[in-house]
């Protein structure tokens, strides 16, 4: 029988849990998963409660965002949506959470030291939304580089499962990906937000799908809260329908190689939370981000933008 294909879970010790630290062996599984799949899963590395406390307020705010008329929703699906974390109320800032030592470890040994943070979002897949899905796509619409520039850390707020929208992806697929096999924008409809006519759209081709699903077809791996999924930004992915009746929500925060020339790119956070931010980075990560005073925070839309084309292709 043909084993089933899964995504590989790095699970942390009593041992390692006490020191805050992967040992080598737990390292070197999670870099060899990130090498060979782009995609791995931290297992249990965060407090449940903080999750729960987080996800609570977040679920409250998408039920406000859903009926917005001038929300604006991925890929144009109205099932999904970008939407900014509670971080200006110091109830909600977690440093487990926002600065978590595994994953940190982890930016610092496959991006390169010292990681740059700048990015960070949540990603709402809306309840009751059967059949609405994405199309599969990389988070890029420039001919991207070959090697580990930047990765995302998702977050689940909730279970994560087939019912609940659990992202679908197509592992190993960042492994020589290139933009040849994106769709080219040749049309000025076909471009949103960060697209240029002739270069690549983050959508993937159909032949290029249908070439890698004979190889390895694409899944939605299981994941609970407490847990972190990081994704390679070159792996194909999509967001998948939420069948069940309550938001699925992950928090996604994203790492830079401090070797990837793009020096644009922020976080966008208040000026209130600035102190808990920069004291909490130590020295894992560069905390690349612009502070604004609350006000002007709360009318802040460039939060939501993605733009990493690096400086030698503005």
């Amino acid at each position: 029988m043909e084993e089933k294909d899964h995504v590989q879970v790095v699970s942390i010790s009593d041992d390692e849990r006490r020191k805050g630290k992967h040992s080598p062996s737990t390292l070197q599984k999670a870099l060899e998963a990130m090498h060979q799949d782009g995609l791995v899963v931290l297992k249990d590395v965060i407090d449940s409660g903080h999750i729960a406390t987080i996800n609570e307020r977040m679920c409250v705010d998408a039920d406000k965002k859903r009926v917005d008329p001038s929300q604006t929703f991925n890929h144009g699906v109205k099932s999904n949506f970008l939407q900014r974390p509670p971080v200006t109320e110091s109830s909600y800032l977690f440093e487990g959470v926002y600065f978590n030592p595994f994953l940190l470890q982890l930016a610092n040994a496959y991006l390169g030291h010292t990681p740059i943070w700048n990015w960070l979002t949540s990603n709402v897949a809306l309840s009751d939304t059967p059949g609405m899905r994405q199309p599969a796509h990389k988070d890029c619409s420039f001919a991207h580089p070959q090697y580990p520039y930047y990765f995302v850390a998702n977050i689940p707020l909730c279970e994560f499962t087939v019912e609940t929208g659990a992202t679908e992806f197509w592992l190993g697929s960042h492994a020589h990906a290139s933009y040849h096999e994106q769709v080219i924008a040749t049309k000025p409809e076909q471009i949103v937000e960060y697209g240029r006519l002739g270069e690549p759209l983050p959508s993937i081709t159909e032949e290029a799908k249908e070439a890698r699903r004979s190889i390895r077809p694409p899944i939605q791996p299981e994941c609970s809260p407490g847990d972190i999924m990081i994704r390679d930004l070159r792996l194909w992915h999509a967001g998948m329908p939420n069948e069940s009746n309550k938001n699925r929500i992950m928090l996604g925060l994203g790492y830079q190689s401090p070797h990837y020339p793009n020096y644009s790119m922020r976080c966008h956070l208040p000026l209130s939370q600035q102190d808990f931010f920069m004291r909490s980075a130590g020295d894992m990560v560069e905390v690349r981000a612009n502070f604004y005073d609350d006000e002007e925070f709360d009318q802040l839309t460039k939060d939501t933008w993605f733009e990493l084309r690096p400086d030698y292709l503005r």
